[in-house]
């Protein structure tokens, strides 16, 4: 009789699982967006951030990438991004005269219909060798449609602080 009991247990723990597992939201597309379930004033986790010196970017940009397209169009920094369910928010400073300057994005929140996004500059204690840089920070966050304030989505035409010089030999 126990052997009965075991397998009858048994299937009715697999039927069960099975139950769960077709009705779980796993592999649902119809999750809500970060928007919807993102309160007035709460955060969105910041999932993965980069600060680095040199940008070579020419002037301070803020921007919101949300897809491939955009991202070709500022090629700073190769990151894994899921556009789908992440988006990348960049803020550079342009020309600095230390590259004792830094920025990251410290937070990033709803605000009303729109996210905020809080950066902190530190610049260098007192006085700093002059080393021309151009930092910038990259933060993936999770994917969100609300408008990004004092960010745009279209990257401006750049120039770059590097060109290719032309050789000094054969003149």
């Amino acid at each position: 009789m126990a052997p009965f009991v075991t397998r009858a247990r048994a299937h009715a723990g697999m039927f069960l699982f099975a139950v769960l597992l077709l009705w779980s939201p796993i592999g649902c597309t119809d999750s809500p967006a970060i928007e919807e379930t993102v309160a007035d004033g709460e955060e969105l986790p910041i999932l993965r951030q980069i600060s680095k010196v040199h940008s070579h970017e020419t002037r301070p940009m803020q921007l919101v990438i949300r897809d491939e397209a955009a991202l070709a169009k500022v090629p700073l920094e190769r990151i894994p991004v899921d556009f789908e369910h992440e988006m990348m928010l960049v803020v550079t400073l342009g020309r600095t005269p230390s590259d004792a300057y830094q920025v990251r994005i410290d937070r990033v929140y709803r605000d009303g219909g729109a996210l905020r996004v809080d950066a902190i500059v530190e610049k260098p204690p007192g006085v700093s060798p002059l080393a021309p840089a151009s930092p910038y920070c990259i933060a993936i966050v999770p994917r969100s449609n609300l408008n990004v304030l004092n960010f745009t989505a279209d990257p401006p035409t750049r120039e770059r602080t590097w060109s290719q010089s032309e050789p000094e030999f054969g003149r």
